[in-house]
């Protein structure tokens, strides 16, 4: 998917990529080769964000017809291109072990998935500085090397809230209040319930209330006092203290049992939670 949107031409080798997709979005972290020189060239309808922790020997940037710009650090630095801007440059990668992070979003999309909020802003901001986001991109990189055992659930929330940081809308300046119908809440609950040995994303989550996964995510947390996400892991924790105190299950089927696919994942999410691992815990029970 990645390959369609930015147009990389490597002369030392392949970069070692991660990637994922999920409605509306994706996320990628890209390892290029050390030393690994390549021109790129950036044109599509989607838009493009990434935060670079990179040193370049020399290169070069350019948006359209805009002076190139030759900054050579760019740890730290963002890049943010919008649908059908034309971007062009060219690199040569310091020895060190060289990434970025990047979101490539559906603007339409998320226009409609933020109820009007998303505005199509035209303009290519070349490494530039802002916090909030790139710790969540960051945090992109972290999620994508758990594999299997990713999270849907906080992978399509994180994503939300990328592309609500780049967009500079603080939530707190709207007038309206989320909420959630008593029926919409009940059915979100029985849901998860019924679901937690199975993947819960937000997107389904959304659809039992009958509200977009924006608009959900917010009347959620407002009723409930935390996120979707973590009510999902505070009920699957809770589940697997039952399921451990009964010493009829190992710690995989256990593990297996309230959602997690990955046992040493699950462990380390039930320590968090409790302060002690699931071994620890069944033994004091």
């Amino acid at each position: 998917m990645t390959d369609q949107h930015l147009d990389l031409k490597h002369t030392r080798g392949e970069a070692v990529r991660r990637h994922r997709a999920w409605r509306g979005f994706s996320v990628e972290h890209v390892m290029p080769a050390r030393e690994d020189s390549f021109d790129y060239r950036w044109q599509s309808d989607l838009h493009f964000c990434a935060v670079h922790d990179i040193l370049l020997k020399d290169g070069g940037i350019q948006a359209g017809s805009d002076r190139e710009d030759n900054r050579k650090d760019l740890r730290g630095l963002l890049t943010h291109v919008p649908a059908g801007a034309d971007v062009t440059g060219w690199s040569e990668l310091a020895d060190r072990q060289n990434s970025y992070s990047a979101i490539y979003f559906n603007p339409g999309e998320m226009h409609e998935e933020l109820d009007q909020r998303f505005h199509h802003d035209r303009d290519v901001r070349l490494y530039f500085r802002e916090p909030e986001l790139a710790a969540c991109l960051q945090r992109f990189a972290n999620v994508l090397e758990q594999g299997d055992a990713l999270d849907d659930l906080y992978a399509e929330t994180l994503g939300l809230m990328t592309v609500l940081a780049l967009q500079k809308y603080d939530l707190g300046r709207d007038a309206r209040k989320p909420a959630l119908s008593s029926r919409a809440s009940a059915r979100v609950i029985d849901y998860v319930d019924a679901n937690l040995a199975n993947p819960i994303s937000l997107e389904k989550l959304a659809a039992v209330a009958g509200l977009s996964r924006f608009h959900f995510n917010r009347a959620f947390k407002a009723d409930m006092g935390e996120s979707p996400y973590q009510y999902v892991l505070r009920r699957r924790i809770e589940t697997a203290r039952l399921l451990l105190a009964g010493h009829d299950l190992s710690l995989e089927q256990v593990a297996a049992a309230v959602g997690f696919r990955d046992t040493s994942y699950f462990q380390k999410a039930f320590k968090a939670r409790t302060g002690m691992t699931p071994t620890e815990f069944a033994r004091r029970s």
